[in-house]
């Protein structure tokens, strides 16, 4: 993986890499605790999509292992319980086969993944919750 930082976290993760290992590495290292995924493209294998059922409370999940092209990745980087959370959703295609999508919740890097992250001047943490976890903002002083 490299990563270069200056108001925008530029990365690219290379062919092998485990998605969300490289991500929580390169966000620990350059000290970004809340930011914003403006977008990522490139290629994913072995991954794993799910959608939440508002009805059970949980999410429904599904894991492909062919790679797919990443159409496009956006979301949010936040605090919850304390520890850096990726809340990420996908579009991803084949040839020959409709778009799949939704929350990543695993992918292993097919080819490259390039992206950028914008680092939030304040600090968004997941609220508690059973099910969903709502996200929030933590103004100064509290």
């Amino acid at each position: 993986m490299k990563a270069f930082m200056k108001d925008v976290l530029f990365f690219r993760m290379e062919h092998g890499e485990n998605f969300f290992d490289e991500l929580y590495a390169m966000l620990k290292k350059h000290g970004i605790e809340s930011g914003i995924l403006l977008g990522a493209i490139g290629m994913l294998m072995n991954f794993e999509i799910g959608w939440f059922n508002a009805e059970k409370g949980v999410y429904e999940k599904v894991k492909y292992e062919e790679a797919h092209e990443l159409i496009s990745a956006s979301g949010n980087i936040s605090l919850k319980d304390g520890e850096v959370f990726a809340h990420i959703h996908v579009s991803l295609s084949k040839p020959h086969s409709p778009a799949v999508g939704g929350h990543l919740f695993s992918g292993i890097v097919c080819n490259t993944v390039e992206g950028f992250i914008l680092p939030t001047g304040f600090k968004l943490i997941r609220l508690p919750g059973d099910t969903f976890r709502m996200l929030d903002v933590v103004e100064d002083g509290e």
